[in-house]
């Protein structure tokens, strides 16, 4: 085909004008009638003429009249303006027998959308329906470029442009830009407000790399406009060959979808559909697949939806819902939706209420396990309620709060527990004239349960009743920091202890322990009044919790601070599974060392250590060096099951790595690498990340290497590129090198 010619940043600039350059706009609909105007003037010199057409206005140096042959001519830095639209030109010479005007020297059209068109000469008839013009530049309202080697007004509200180049790029004298359009034949259509293309060439750095008979896309103009975007195209050996064709829907301002078929050589072929919709106090979210057909399996049918809404009543409520279900386990991860191998897909609805001093919540959940090594039947959770107030500072600085639970969780098979829970404290803080700092706080907690099918884990036979406890408790808390001022930095000492008082013995064994399985003894809940995540279980007794603060600060804002501390329980009778670290009188060792002495270094560690031997138990190290020109992160993690009884799963020991670098303005590479250290481990996942992007153009080329399987998604190495062309669309490729099922 004939190649349209690049555009050049000397193309839109008009600088013999006064006062400068001159901006320009491309639409010759509507922008003058030459007749009205010109006629509206005789021969001034110079002349500034309210023309006989309602706003409009010509001026120019000379505006003469030829009698004889019915010839209007102005001269010299025209200007006419009509209705916001703008001509300027050398010469108009207007010939009312032909019914022709022609512009020539310097010519510029402009609009007041914004979009700008210049040309050496310019025809055009009084009613502004038919046009001709060559050499052709065009500057759109959305600083878009377009060239053309012709131009043509069929009528009104279409235009053909021809041997037709278009970027969005900014455009250097002499260079190519990033991308470019190239097209034999350009139409635009002012009313439906599309540009289409026959016979297309899409040029990289000046080289042609894709081809098509056919494309389209809305006027810049235009905002928003349905149709077809531009195919998602991929290949591997969980789907095969796989080719996406989504198609745009513009429903209206507030709302549009999204519709693609999927069709896949190797899984089937589906569907997806995407919506989305504002609401003047809320938002909506659907987006949700379907495949037929598969091989690989034995359902006839697979899918799964992910939408979310969030809808502001009123100042104080807030609503909204999420919900995410899939037809199987492995559905995400093989049509490439969820390759972050989630284990649990969480549906929840919620409504919630912020008040000055209060907080209510009421939620609803479901969840949905993606791994078989799960076996534990998934609740159902309708509703978790919460409340939560805490009253204005009382008489000798003092307050009150009030805390309250209650949740019905069932199952389709196993236990069914329902409970309610109101926790009444009250907490006075004080500093004495010599600097310590205190916390007395006493509270009274009542739980009751309602059990329905609960093995009791003592005898193994199984309990439906009520059970309940209360649990009064009470503390005090003591710190004294001190701090020594030096030239280049303070220091800041702090030793702190904490003393608990609360009965022994408040975990009935009739209460299942659906919510304080997940326990973790770490710094953070060192000096918490219950250490366990949730409210089925209760550390009681009297105990002491102790630690020893220590910080820095230089004057430049670095920050190094380090605390150790240590718990001791004067019960015999104890809550924790062994290996926790709580399961003796005198617990483990926790801590944790935070060194950020200025804004590109920032290393923190977390720790466990035996109370005898100091031997590690949990180890978490995380670092960040480096500006952005070039980050190192470093994650370091070492947990040891707190159940002598744990699968090796909950064995982890695990090392990731990650170094970005900024290579120019445009240009950023990132890379990481995720290891399991644990015996038998090995690689899990390495990934690197090369991208750029400009003002017209990005490109992301993602390489990942997962040594992961289940079932029929298989491991491998995956590709991702992504071509952007701004104001046109992206183009991806996607594909993956099957390893090992």
């Amino acid at each position: 085909m004939r190649r349209g010619p690049t555009p050049t940043a000397s193309a839109f600039a008009r600088t013999d004008a006064p006062g400068g350059v001159r901006p320009v706009r491309l639409r010759l609909c509507g922008i003058l009638s030459f007749a009205g105007v010109l006629l509206g003037a005789t021969a001034l010199t110079p002349a500034l003429v309210q023309a006989a057409e309602p706003n409009s206005l010509l001026q120019a140096d000379e505006v003469s009249y030829d009698r004889d042959n019915d010839i209007v001519t102005a001269s010299g830095h025209v200007e006419i303006a009509r209705e916001g639209n703008l001509l300027l030109a050398d010469t108009v010479v207007y010939d009312r027998n032909k019914d022709i005007a022609v512009a020539t020297g310097h010519v510029s059209l402009t609009e007041p959308n914004g979009t700008v068109m210049y040309v050496e000469q310019v025809e055009v008839t009084s009613d502004l329906k038919q046009a001709l013009a060559s050499e052709l530049r065009v500057l759109l309202a959305d600083k878009s470029r377009m060239t053309s080697r012709a131009f043509r007004r069929v009528n009104e509200t279409t235009d053909e442009l021809y041997t037709a180049a278009y970027t969005a790029c900014d455009v250097c004298e002499g260079k190519s830009p990033v991308w470019q359009v190239n097209a034999e034949k350009v139409r635009r259509d002012t009313e439906k407000r599309m540009i289409y293309y026959n016979n297309v060439w899409i040029d990289l750095l000046g080289v042609p790399v894709f081809y098509t008979p056919y494309l389209a896309h809305p006027d810049p103009t235009a905002g928003r406009k349905s149709g077809f975007l531009l195919p998602v195209i991929g290949g591997g050996s969980n789907l095969g060959v796989s080719y996406a064709q989504p198609y745009y829907i513009n429903i209206a301002p507030d709302k549009d979808a999204t519709l693609a078929t999927l069709l896949t050589t190797a899984a089937g072929k589906g569907a997806t559909a995407e919506y989305r919709q504002d609401f003047e106090r809320g938002r909506f979210f659907f987006f949700g697949s379907a495949v037929t057909d598969d091989p690989a399996i034995k359902e006839q049918f697979r899918g799964h939806i992910a939408s979310w809404a969030r809808w502001d009543i009123d100042e104080n409520w807030r609503s909204g819902a999420n919900v995410n279900l899939a037809s199987d386990q492995t559905y995400l991860r093989r049509y490439n939706f969820d390759r972050t191998s989630s284990t649990w897909l969480t549906t929840n609805a919620f409504v919630e209420r912020f008040g000055s001093n209060s907080y209510f919540s009421a939620n609803s959940y479901y969840f949905q396990r993606q791994r078989d090594v799960i076996a534990a039947p998934s609740p159902v959770i309708t509703p978790l309620m919460s409340y939560n107030y805490t009253s204005d500072t009382m008489p000798w600085g003092g307050y009150l709060a009030v805390d309250a639970s209650g949740v019905v969780l069932t199952r389709i098979k196993g236990s069914d527990t329902q409970r309610l829970s109101t926790t009444v404290s009250y907490t006075l803080p004080f500093t004495t004239s010599g600097g310590h700092v205190f916390t007395a706080r006493a509270a009274y907690r009542a739980d009751g349960y309602y059990v329905n099918k609960f093995t009791l884990p003592t005898t193994g036979k199984q309990f439906t009743g009520t059970v309940g406890r209360t649990v009064p408790e009470a503390s005090l808390e003591w710190r004294f920091p001190l701090s020594s001022h030096g030239d280049q930095f303070t220091q800041v000492i702090e030793p702190i202890v904490k003393t608990f008082v609360s009965p022994v013995g408040n975990n009935d064994p009739r209460i299942p322990n659906e919510d304080s399985l997940d326990f973790e003894f770490d710094d953070t809940n060192l000096f918490a009044e219950q250490r366990f995540s949730g409210y089925d279980r209760v550390e009681g007794g009297p105990r002491v919790s102790y630690a020893v603060r220590w910080s820095a600060y230089n004057r430049k804002g670095g920050v190094i601070s380090a605390l150790i501390g240590q718990s001791y329980r004067f019960a015999r009778l104890n809550p924790f599974q062994p290996l926790s670290g709580l399961d003796t009188k005198l617990s483990d060792y926790v801590g944790r060392i935070d060194v950020s002495p200025n804004q590109y270094v920032s290393l923190q560690y977390r720790f466990r250590l035996d109370k005898d031997s100091l031997a590690n138990r949990r180890s978490e190290i995380n670092g960040l060096l480096g500006p952005d020109v070039l980050r190192v992160n470093v994650s370091y993690l070492d947990i040891r099951s707190a159940d002598p009884t744990a699968t090796a799963l909950d064995q982890r020991k695990e090392l990731y790595t990650s170094i970005s670098t900024r290579l120019s303005q445009y240009w950023r590479v990132s890379a990481g690498h995720r290891e399991n250290l644990a015996l038998g481990g090995g690689s899990i996942r390495t990934d690197m990340v090369i991208s750029y992007e400009d003002e017209c153009f990005a490109f992301d080329l993602n390489l990942a290497r997962d040594n992961t399987s289940d079932r029929d998604f298989k491991s491998g190495i995956g590709v991702l590129l992504r071509f952007s062309l701004k104001t046109i669309g992206d183009l991806r490729l996607n594909t993956d090198v099957g390893g090992r099922r």
